[in-house]
């Protein structure tokens, strides 16, 4: 196995079981709106296969946006954060909090995670809609779904509810050089919706 594959297989085993022990907390992000709900994440790549899940709650305050990611119980054990800026991500480590920084929240996510979030647009898409800005293609599914691509993820949104939100959404990222695959579910609770 080559040295990037070892450090990608050390970065996902350690955020499973930080996962898994609930080592951090921190104080969560209150102003703009707040989404909050369940996420499944599973990471693929040549001889490796993670599955990690909890609790996720993504705050967007234009320009800002922050999200956590946490054990089932709440304990937060990674955060993103973006804004004009750059990105910034803590996770906890065995002398505390360790903080990494960089200009892209995605890419900072795979340089200290070993996979990529996508934090950049995720806002945009509980919304349904694309991210501003940036190149799209959106394409309607025939039950009321519709499937969107864009940062090079594609994302299935389920058909709205009848309050006019979405649920659920299954975003998938093929492997792409060092980065694996990635397939990230979000559920989102019903009283997140803004």
């Amino acid at each position: 196995m080559n040295p990037r594959g070892a450090a990608l297989r050390r970065h996902a085993g350690w955020l499973v079981c930080t996962l898994a022990a609930g080592c951090a907390s921190l104080p969560a992000a209150t102003d703009g709106v707040n989404y909050s709900g369940r996420f499944a994440l599973a990471v693929t790549g040549v001889d490796r296969h993670e599955t990690v899940s909890g609790r996720f709650a993504l705050n967007v305050a234009r320009p800002e946006v922050t999200l956590d990611l946490s054990t089932p119980l709440g304990t937060t054990v990674a955060r993103v954060q973006s804004g004009p800026s750059g990105a910034r991500l803590t996770v906890p480590s065995a002398s505390g909090l360790r903080t990494a920084q960089g200009p892209d929240p995605d890419a900072l996510s795979l340089q200290v995670l070993g996979w990529t979030l996508p934090v950049s647009g995720l806002g945009d898409w509980i919304e349904g809609r694309p991210a501003a800005g940036r190149p799209y293609r959106l394409e309607p599914g025939a039950d009321g779904s519709e499937q969107l691509e864009q940062d090079g993820w594609t994302i299935h949104l389920e058909p709205r509810g009848a309050d006019g939100r979405i649920r659920r959404l299954d975003m998938s990222r093929p492997q792409q050089g060092d980065a694996p695959a990635v397939q990230l579910r979000v559920v989102l609770d019903p009283q997140a919706a803004p």
